[in-house]
């Protein structure tokens, strides 16, 4: 790999991080293509800040295809990086393989396009399905309510002490339709009161790099009041259960004609959503939960991708939770 930009840092530099973004400033206005920028690290820990600082750079240059690469030249940085999972978030792009090779320009475009949709798809639902914790300590009786704001209210309660969180997200995609493609992805979450959720992948195709980061905003559940009209529906088996469920249809008309959530009425946690859109297609989510510690976290998640001319299947799966660990402000920073 050829570098356009080296970074030599320790953590213990005052300065390390106005270092790590005047890098990235530096690498991008090279103008190399792709831009690449390797930090060679140096330390004893691997502080918070740092790690922000990293994950921001990052995301910037993935924004116009570059990469960054962390090399550690200690055997601590190297350690933290590899028990945070960032060793393989920094780690050198990978080589081309096959899939990258010429193709006809046709069919390579019909596909590009189907992997597109595939994916877009299933991060719209990711995105929509933020692993809102609820505490495993805490046991509620079962609410049946007419009252949607009331179920609304419930969902959106969090326990206080658990402040923020990160782990690793493993996906698996799989294209039933034209051109049958797989796909795995692997990234680190990262979770902070009261709403801020981040998803940093490892690697994506070169086709899906627009899908890099994940915010939530409409899957917020403390914003669906503002942008939908939610109306309670009564209860409906789910699994071993009655689940409560919500309808939801958008204030400003777009893509879906309504959406279906069903909530665990004991741990008050969303079990499912499907999304129905005009044109026919849908998607439906599930997703189940595990204790992590004082708390229950996301275990898992599976959707049912049927959209015009796009049938796919998803599997998501959640592990190494640290929870109440420092996550820095700049993580969730959007750069327009």
């Amino acid at each position: 790999m050829n570098d356009s930009h080296v970074l030599r840092l320790s953590v213990l530099d005052a300065l390390a991080r106005d270092h790590v973004f005047s890098a990235v400033d530096e690498t991008l206005a090279e103008h190399a293509q792709p831009p690449r920028l390797t930090v060679r690290l140096a330390g004893d820990i691997l502080p918070a800040p740092i790690v922000a600082t990293l994950v921001a750079g990052l995301r910037r240059l993935r924004e116009v295809g570059g990469s960054m690469v962390v090399v550690p030249e200690t055997a601590a940085i190297r350690d933290a990086l590899a028990l945070h999972g960032l060793d393989r978030v920094f780690a050198p792009p990978l080589a081309d393989d096959e899939d990258d090779a010429p193709a006809p320009p046709r069919r390579r475009a019909r596909a590009g396009r189907a992997c597109i949709a595939a994916l877009t798809a299933f991060v719209v639902t990711l995105a929509a399905m933020t692993p809102w914790p609820v505490s495993a300590m805490e046991s509620s009786a079962p609410l049946v309510s007419n009252d949607a704001a009331l179920v609304l209210e419930r969902v959106i309660e969090r326990n206080p002490e658990l402040t923020s969180f990160q782990g690793r997200m493993h996906v698996d995609i799989k294209l039933r339709s034209f051109p049958f493609i797989r796909e795995h992805l692997d990234g680190t979450t990262f979770y902070k009161r009261p709403s801020n959720y981040e998803v940093v992948f490892d690697h994506l195709p070169g086709y899906a790099r627009s899908f890099q980061k994940l915010y939530t905003d409409v899957g917020d559940p403390s914003n669906w009041a503002k942008h939908f009209v939610i109306t309670y529906e009564g209860e409906t088996p789910y699994q071993d259960r009655l689940d409560l469920k919500l309808r939801m249809v958008q204030r400003v008309r777009g893509m879906i004609d309504h959406e279906t959530v069903l909530i665990d009425p004991n741990q008050f946690t969303i079990d499912q959503i499907r999304y129905d859109y005009y044109n026919g297609g849908h998607i439906t989510m599930s997703q189940s939960f595990r204790p992590v510690g004082d708390y229950v976290l996301l275990a898992s998640q599976t959707a049912e991708i049927q959209i015009p001319h796009v049938s796919a299947v998803a599997s998501g799966t959640y592990d190494t939770y640290q929870t109440n660990v420092a996550v820095d402000d700049a993580v969730f920073e959007r750069n327009n």
